[in-house]
């Protein structure tokens, strides 16, 4: 009987000392590498376009946190998204094309030496470097876990931009496909998205720690660039839709696209 009793003051000594929420030794700066996933959903505002979703990108970089307090915070860094967008063309579609780069309207004008193609199916590869912008609120630690919640915004800077496209070359009908085509005025240089995201953050040694998250991010603007502000209102476009009129009188189009992303992310903090 005494063993009995002896057994159960230990099995409670120690559910106590695990369930009780440790001492918070957060410091007021972790900072950490951060590794991601993405699934993303495009949605398309033209009927130029088709999504064929889902598409998907790989996120690495270093996140920092600012801690207010044991349960607030702000965290921000730097990422880089290594991006994809799957389209189908709906209409068609054109452009001119010099070895591997994509001419917009302003390029044709300065090279002579180019052929038409035209794209049915297209894949975008953008690379991004992204600046996550959000207020972290923190639960109190239970044993060596504890929960958090993000909210804020993550702003993207288009770095570089690569295309692979299937399409038939002017006066074919083979299907072709060019791969790594260069594409870089074809995307805004910002995209902007806000979200929320939860997680939890396991405490594993001394200031240690690493956290699970999983996000959902809402895209506010499009992806591609419109018309210009200043000069030839076309003169960053690429894609046109008729090619039995004189090259002076082409009307070029722009491609309409914004995303959702559900976002997995894995971040040591140190």
């Amino acid at each position: 009987m005494k063993n009995k009793l002896k057994i159960f003051i230990l099995f409670i000594l120690l559910s106590n000392n695990i369930l009780r929420a440790q001492e918070d030794n957060t410091k007021k700066i972790q900072m950490g590498i951060s590794l991601g996933s993405s699934l993303n959903i495009n949605r398309v505002d033209t009927k130029l376009i088709e999504a064929l979703n889902p598409a998907y990108d790989l996120s690495i970089g270093m996140n920092l946190i600012k801690n207010f307090n044991e349960n607030l915070g702000f965290n921000t860094g730097v990422e880089f998204d290594f991006s994809s967008m799957n389209y189908k063309f709906n209409d068609t579609a054109y452009y001119h094309y010099s070895d591997n780069e994509i001419l917009n309207k302003n390029d044709k004008n300065d090279n002579e030496k180019y052929a038409i193609f035209q794209v049915q199916e297209r894949q975008e590869k953008p690379i991004y470097l992204t600046i996550p912008t959000m207020l972290i609120f923190k639960t109190d630690y239970i044993g060596y876990n504890r929960y958090f919640a993000k909210f804020g915004m993550r702003h993207s800077f288009c770095l570089k931009n690569t295309s692979n496209d299937k399409g038939l070359i002017q006066n074919s009908s083979v299907q072709q496909t060019f791969e790594r085509m260069k594409l870089q005025q074809d995307l805004s240089i910002y995209t902007g998205t806000i979200g929320v995201s939860a997680g939890t953050e396991w405490n594993y040694s001394g200031s240690s720690s690493i956290q699970f998250e999983l996000g959902y991010y809402y895209g506010i603007n499009n992806l591609h660039r419109g018309e210009a502000i200043i000069g030839d209102k076309q003169k960053n476009m690429s894609l046109f839709e008729n090619t039995n009129i004189t090259n002076s009188n082409i009307q070029y189009t722009t491609l309409k696209s914004s995303r959702n992303q559900l976002a997995l992310k894995v971040t040591f903090l140190f």
